[in-house]
């Protein structure tokens, strides 16, 4: 496999206003290989996030390097910057930040109009073969104000994937849904996941985390464990096991 990103000493200090500071990550170092599917759990405040927004150069971290296809993101300007945002990352929050006077359509194919300047016929079969991928298709010009959680959460998968990201980062994507619609959202990471996009998600739910190809620990700033799932298979592997580990080693840990 291929080494998409780099992540070499990463250090995140936060200053509590008190003359006191806090590692909120502390020396982490790891490499992600293309088509990896990583979810990372740990309590509050473990770093989780900020471990997700330091990768993605959206925060800055004190010290360390993040090397994404041999480029060092702390080195580039803004404007580097902020082109690498767009056409290397994809992004997935809890709430979809939908855009709520444009369509379905319109939001998915937003990012992928600003980076191509103009909306062509390849963006447009690029949004529908998302929409139908996702089960959307139908709701392509609806206001996005009478969405479901879940749909709107498809919504904000198909945004992130239409430049092609060589990572996909999910902060909690599952964190506001009900379990129906956290299961088939999960199902659609993981068939994303199988066509060979390489996906980090933040989770404190082991359901979530057992349909992952590995599930790391962060804990006081540490990467704890590793632990190595392999892919998740619904028709050969039972998620009831896999589960069960991560709740043993959420027990070890006390999360």
């Amino acid at each position: 496999m291929r080494t998409i990103l780099s992540v070499k000493n990463l250090r995140k200090q936060f200053d509590d206003g008190k003359q006191k500071t806090a590692n909120v990550l502390n020396d982490i170092s790891f490499d992600v290989e293309k088509a990896d599917f990583i979810a990372i759990m740990g309590p509050s405040g473990s770093g989780k996030s900020t471990l997700l927004y330091n990768i993605s150069g959206m925060d800055q971290p004190s010290s360390g390097d993040i090397i994404l296809e041999g480029k060092n993101i702390g080195e580039l300007s803004q404007v580097e910057l902020a082109d690498i945002r767009l056409r290397k990352f994809g992004y997935v929050f809890q709430q979809p930040h939908l855009i709520n006077s444009l369509t379905v359509r319109e939001n998915i194919i937003l990012a992928a109009s600003v980076l191509n300047k103009q909306v062509d016929t390849t963006i447009a079969d690029k949004a529908n073969k998302l929409m139908t991928l996702t089960g959307i298709i139908e709701l392509a010009d609806r206001d996005t104000m009478s969405l479901s959680g879940g749909q709107a959460q498809r919504v904000s998968i198909c945004r992130s994937f239409m430049n092609d990201p060589k990572l996909v980062l999910a902060d909690e994507p599952t964190g506001s849904l009900n379990s129906k619609s956290s299961e088939e959202i999960m199902d659609l990471f993981v068939d994303i996941n199988h066509k060979g996009s390489t996906i980090m998600l933040v989770t404190h739910d082991p359901l979530v985390a057992a349909k992952a190809n590995q599930v790391w620990f962060l804990l006081d700033g540490v990467i704890y464990r590793k632990e190595f799932l392999g892919p998740w298979d619904k028709s050969q592997t039972s998620i009831t096991n896999r589960k069960n580990k991560i709740n043993d080693i959420m027990s070890e840990i006390e999360i």
